[in-house]
């Protein structure tokens, strides 16, 4: 009896303590991720690039990333990892660019694999064809336009051309927060930019580089939009049994 009560009684402790993790803990990292985010746009304006800079760009990502883990969301978490490590390649003086786009490609297959097991516990939007098939448009439209300075980056860049547009066709399909769309468009967007700044030399600026302003927050907001729409979605799942 005596071992029943101790028992009982370390149980009824742990539940006055509560949880090793704080339900605030993950919405901390949220806001604070959006800190670093402000942080790197200014910087980058003062800066020119190199690994500091690059640790900043990180930052808000790798923090986006604690935001998934403690939102029990480890997919999400690593895609969110892979990303920073495609930032960072990217923001290297010079850039490593074949590292940058293996980093995100890796990141756009994790995010296709959270949708797609999304689509097979409920099923898909059928409205989401219409833009499926002007996404595939859209796509042949790029390689098209993009094509004639690609030079030694063709097949990366245009694997990683299928494998975002297949990712974002994933998000048209999910049923639930059409924030997980809005990220996977803002995304699309971000990178479009900034193959039309690599491969075509469009979209920069003397002076304050508004492209490369444009680039950031169309990226973070996509990143911020498919984390927390990532989450919502999980957690309704859980809910719904």
């Amino acid at each position: 009896m005596s071992g029943s009560a101790d028992e009982f009684s370390s149980a009824k402790r742990y539940d006055e303590t509560g949880p090793l993790i704080p339900e605030w803990a993950a919405k901390a990292y949220l806001i604070v991720s959006i800190f670093a985010a402000l942080a790197y746009l200014v910087l980058s304006q003062m800066m020119g690039a190199g690994v500091q800079l690059a640790l900043v760009k990180v930052t808000g990502i790798v923090l986006l990333a604690g935001y998934a883990f403690f939102s029990k969301s480890p997919l999400l978490g690593l895609a969110l990892l892979l990303s920073a490590g495609g930032d960072f390649s990217l923001d290297l003086s010079p850039p490593q660019l074949e590292a940058g786009i293996g980093f995100f490609g890796a990141a756009h297959l994790v995010y296709l694999a959270i949708f797609a097991g999304f689509i097979m516990k409920d099923g898909w939007r059928k409205d989401g064809l219409v833009l499926a098939l002007a996404l595939i448009a859209y796509g042949v439209a790029m390689f098209v336009w993009l094509n004639p300075g690609m030079g030694a980056l063709l097949v990366p860049a245009s694997a990683y051309l299928a494998i975002i547009l297949l990712m974002v066709i994933a998000a048209a399909l999910v049923k639930g927060p059409r924030l997980i769309l809005l990220g996977a468009l803002l995304f699309l967007i971000s990178d479009s930019m900034i193959a039309a700044r690599l491969f075509r030399e469009t979209l920069v600026f003397d002076g304050l580089d508004w492209g490369g302003v444009a680039v950031w927050i169309t990226y973070f907001g996509a990143q911020l939009c498919l984390a927390v729409g990532i989450v919502r979605r999980k957690t309704a799942m859980e809910a719904a049994g």
